[in-house]
């Protein structure tokens, strides 16, 4: 059993293995706070991330929380969010579509360079065998 404080309100609670960096408290605070927000813009879809702060008291960081983690998306235009690659205003998660598939792309790419220089196999034994660096140490001279 871990002890940890919540990054949002310094209590002590028991961290579970693989949970969240907030107690309890917090977490139900986060889910009702997720609740009025979801509910208002049952009723106002179009509503702008400021008009949701100040109709529902949730602080607009913890708004722009929720849609960097993609758990709301405004209809609305200018969100206040940009992508951290390019700054192109963007309505939820963290990168616009373009930059999203450039980075796939550049990771797919990778990835197959990484696939065709893949070292060799090392024999069983490995790397830690003196005789097998001995003969390896012959070769590169």
């Amino acid at each position: 059993m871990s002890l940890a404080n919540c990054t949002r309100c310094g209590r002590v609670y028991t961290l579970v293995p693989g949970g969240r960096d907030v107690c309890p408290a917090c977490i139900k605070e986060e889910d009702d706070n997720y609740l009025k927000i979801f509910h208002y813009l049952s009723t106002r879809p179009s509503a702008t991330a400021q008009e949701i702060a100040g109709a529902t008291d949730v602080d607009i960081k913890e708004i722009y929380r929720y849609l960097r983690e993609n758990r709301l998306r405004l209809v609305q235009g200018d969100t206040g969010l940009r992508c951290e690659s390019c700054g192109m205003p963007i309505s939820q998660g963290k990168m616009c579509e373009n930059c999203a598939k450039k980075l796939s792309e550049e990771i797919k790419s990778d990835i197959e360079k990484f696939k065709q220089n893949k070292p060799k196999e090392v024999p069983p034994g490995g790397s830690r065998d003196p005789k097998y660096l001995k003969e390896r140490r012959g070769k590169d001279k």
